[in-house]
């Protein structure tokens, strides 16, 4: 593995760290972002990665039937970051139901994304195509593209990769938008 390679994968496994441990066995599915929802700050090339970061409640408009079994919504800054983890639950103390989501703006360079699509844990999902990006399945699913890192997580056994997926895609989407 390259050593640029090597860097790039240094944030998004150490917030698979924080993230809420969960699995998942299938990855079909379909993003579900509501059109004409307003957009969340993106990275643009004069943008740096740290100034963008995603809002949870605008978040939740964009997720919609994905997060609606789960209206308790809380907001948290990892240490260490500026940007919020999302987390929807079906109640303040129902810690099992918890659906998690971290999205940190984060510049890639689109060879490395390339690279690591031949690598180990890839998700072969043909939605990452149209965001130029890749899915990898490590602990959580964690979506990789020119732009921003999406993890998402779940401890409810309930929740599917593939719903993990579609989460993170209606992300991407939402961001793009």
């Amino acid at each position: 593995m390259s050593a640029r390679l090597r860097r790039v994968l240094v944030v998004p496994v150490a917030l698979l760290g924080f993230a809420v441990a969960g699995c998942g066995n299938s990855i079909d599915g379909a993003a579900v972002a509501q059109p004409g929802s307003p957009d969340v700050g993106s990275v643009s090339s004069g943008t740096s990665p740290s100034e963008a970061s995603a809002d949870c409640t605008a978040l939740t408009r964009a997720l919609g039937r994905l997060v609606s079994d789960r209206p308790h919504l809380t907001e948290a800054v990892l240490p260490g970051s500026t940007d919020p983890t999302c987390s929807w639950s079906k109640g303040p103390t129902n810690v099992m139901s918890t659906l998690t989501a971290s999205v940190r703006p984060q510049v890639t360079d689109p060879a490395v994304i390339a690279e690591m699509r031949n690598g180990t844990n890839v998700v072969a999902d043909p939605r990452s195509a149209e965001f130029g990006g890749v899915v990898l399945d490590v602990v959580a699913m964690a979506l990789l593209t020119p732009e921003h890192s999406i993890i998402v997580n779940a401890l409810d056994p309930s929740v599917s990769g593939a719903t993990k997926l579609d989460v993170a895609f209606a992300i991407a989407e939402y961001l793009e938008n």
